[in-house]
């Protein structure tokens, strides 16, 4: 059975069956039709009433398919619940639905509560009937909003209590929400100017085994770079055109402490750091992605490998929104020595958060390694990306 059932009952109902089983006994006593007619009537509706009750939702079926759906804040979506009911029918029953306050109901219904929003829905479902109960919202912030629990409350015929069924499995679908990306400054100011692997649009350096077309020739043109045969085919010269490439790899490495508690500028950090998403998947930059919370695996913290593309800015952009306000946090100095001593570095180091005298001597080991070691500082409205300083510490410069 897919719902846990609990019955709320009023005194009065036992009381009330307590004198209709009195009234019975009575009626025998002065031969009385009306009492007698009185009490077995009560004592049926209680009875039918009971077993209505002791099997209502026995045959109730929820369709719980897995459902990602992905939004930006202020964005409509709607939660889809489908109930099919081959038992006995459910009148003037009350759906009640509580959900994460990521998103809110358009309709302003709805009652906050720690977080959670309580959504009341009357609803019935006849027998052998298929109807979907549809609750349209908004998305109001970044994260992940979850339908936490779905109860039916079904009130009794004489009014004096309720039996409510509580779906007892995980309610599969989820609406995800994505940060909103935040400008951030200097960002085409850290431009790779060193020659590498990896495709760019603009660097003075080129794959000379990488040819991507020709166009015509002019003057300064090297006189080796003719393509003879696309010039025959054309009738006029022309020159070839390779791909542009630098060494441009970027890894993010986001601190979301501050000492015991969550870094105030959370929601900046995390909308920064999408900016820079969309910039490298814009510029076919090849970037990872460093997040310190627990993950179980053989990572321990959340990670995502060197890539580029659409791909990478789905998964970056997913493990954005997953972060909440209380996430459980893994060191984040053991997280450097991890990436220093078992990840695929990077030409570029982008930290984003705190840092303690611990984490500038990781950040010298990356630097004596050739990164670049860049930092990003998150404001209200926007960020600036500038180049990593080594801070002081009691008076000592590291």
């Amino acid at each position: 059975m897919e719902w846990k059932k609990y019955s709320i009952e009023d005194n009065y109902l036992s009381i009330t069956a307590s004198l209709a089983s009195f009234l019975f006994l009575v009626s025998f006593y002065f031969q009385s039709w009306l009492v007698f007619l009185t009490a077995v009537t009560i004592l049926i509706f209680i009875f039918a009433n009971s077993f209505y009750l002791k099997h209502i939702g026995e045959h109730l079926h929820l369709e719980n398919p897995l459902q990602r759906n992905k939004f930006f804040p202020e964005e409509k979506g709607e939660w889809t619940l489908t109930f099919s009911n081959k038992g006995f029918p459910i009148m003037k029953g009350i759906v009640r639905i509580y959900f994460d306050d990521i998103v809110k109901p358009i309709d302003g219904f709805g009652q906050t509560i720690a977080g959670q929003i309580e959504l009341n829905v009357p609803f019935s479902l006849n027998y052998k009937q298929i109807s979907t109960l549809t609750i349209p919202f908004t998305t109001r912030k970044r994260g992940v909003a979850k339908i936490r629990r779905i109860e039916w409350h079904i009130p009794h015929y004489f009014g004096l209590g309720e039996t409510v069924l509580e779906y007892k499995g995980l309610f599969m679908q989820e609406a995800l929400v994505y940060p909103m990306p935040i400008p951030v400054k200097n960002i085409r100011s850290f431009l790779s100017i060193r020659p590498g692997e990896s495709f760019v649009s603009h660097s003075l350096y080129e794959d000379y085994l990488s040819p991507s077309g020709t166009r015509e020739y002019v003057y300064s043109d090297s006189f080796n770079r003719i393509n003879w045969k696309a010039s025959a085919r054309m009738q006029t010269l022309q020159t070839k055109v390779f791909d542009r490439v630098a060494d441009a790899g970027c890894h993010l490495s986001l601190n979301l402490a501050d000492k015991h508690a969550i870094t105030s500028k959370l929601e900046q950090l995390l909308s920064s750091v999408a900016e820079l998403a969309y910039y490298f998947t814009k510029q076919n930059i090849p970037y990872s992605l460093c997040i310190n919370m627990r993950f179980a695996g053989t990572i321990p913290f959340y990670y995502i490998p060197a890539g580029s593309g659409k791909e990478q800015l789905q998964k970056v952009l997913e493990a954005l929104a997953i972060v909440d306000q209380h996430p459980s946090i893994y060191p984040y100095e053991k997280m450097q020595s991890f990436y220093y001593h078992h990840l695929a570095q990077l030409p570029y180091y982008i930290h984003g958060g705190k840092s303690s005298p611990r984490s500038e001597e990781l950040f010298s080991l990356i630097k004596k390694r050739g990164a670049t070691l860049l930092e990003i500082f998150p404001n209200d409205m926007d960020a600036v990306l500038k180049l990593k300083q080594s801070p002081v510490y009691e008076g000592v410069a590291r």
